[in-house]
């Protein structure tokens, strides 16, 4: 991993992240660039689009003077090392401006602060805006939630539905584990048990043993008659400090989660969210 892509809006949830993001880079060691965006909608008369160019301009410009103190903020707490911060401010949609730069400056993770709150499934757990960048981009997204403690990872959680896409989603996951020097536990959830499902577990644990013979792997099966709140309670219990899953198309927690769109996750007011791509 070379560099981190954290967007802000200075909002209480965003300065969280940013710290979150920080502290994320100072482990790894590499450096973190904050962006915020600004636009306007559009507008009809050449008069009010001249005001409205003055207004945008204006907050451009407060916007650099709020990073550019947050960048030495950052630098005072966790610059001690390579860790190198700068910062962006764009005209665009917060979406599109993090997918450009993606893939134009080849980012290795964007990390964002979530509020929740939507109507799909996704949105309802992390924003949608959040869910936008996710959709948008290939890279990992670690979605922060207001209340997540700034403090290194000791314990993840890799929630899987078997797919053969997991072993190189958990290959990647445990090089970011290491640096941490987590405990990681791969956990399944599944609403009864059964002999297919407990030859299926096997298979997938014998597979990914085998693609990955060195790592030190713990393996949970929930058995609960409510995937989520048989999540919920491991994660509860076991003192996570991030969730991690596999986005394979849209629509993707939906292969971790049967439930209500309106049901609310409620350990997700604390647990980061670390998405990885197939």
């Amino acid at each position: 991993m070379n560099k981190i892509l954290c967007p802000t809006d200075f909002s209480k949830t965003a300065a969280n992240a940013v710290e979150v993001a920080a502290m994320v880079a100072h482990y790894l060691q590499v450096p973190l660039t904050l962006l915020h965006v600004v636009h306007l909608p559009l507008i009809d008369t050449t008069e009010t689009a001249l005001v409205a160019e003055e207004v945008l301009e204006d907050q451009k410009q407060q916007a650099k003077e709020k990073l550019s103190r947050l960048c030495h903020h950052l630098s005072t707490q966790y610059g001690h090392g390579f860790c190198e911060y700068d910062f962006l401010v764009k005209e665009a949609l917060l979406s599109d401006a993090v997918k450009g730069l993606c893939r134009t400056e080849h980012f290795d993770m964007v990390v964002i602060g979530t509020t929740g709150g939507g109507n799909t499934l996704e949105e309802i757990l992390i924003g949608s805006n959040t869910q936008a960048v996710i959709e948008g981009v290939k890279c990992p997204v670690l979605a922060v939630p207001a209340k997540t403690p700034v403090q290194p990872f000791r314990h993840m959680v890799y929630a899987s539905n078997y797919q053969p896409e997991d072993v190189d989603a958990i290959r990647a996951f445990l090089q970011l584990a290491a640096i941490f020097k987590a405990d990681v536990e791969i956990v399944h959830v599944s609403n009864e048990q059964s002999t297919s499902s407990d030859s299926k577990a096997a298979q997938f644990q014998a597979n990914l043993r085998a693609n990955l013979p060195e790592a030190n792997l713990r393996f949970q099966e929930i058995i609960h008659p409510d995937e989520v709140e048989g999540l919920k309670g491991f994660l509860s219990t076991t003192q996570a400090d991030v969730l991690v899953v596999l986005k394979k198309h849209k629509n993707f927690l939906s292969n971790i989660f049967s439930q209500s769109l309106s049901e609310q996750m409620a350990y997700q007011t604390k647990l980061p969210l670390l998405v990885y791509h197939a």
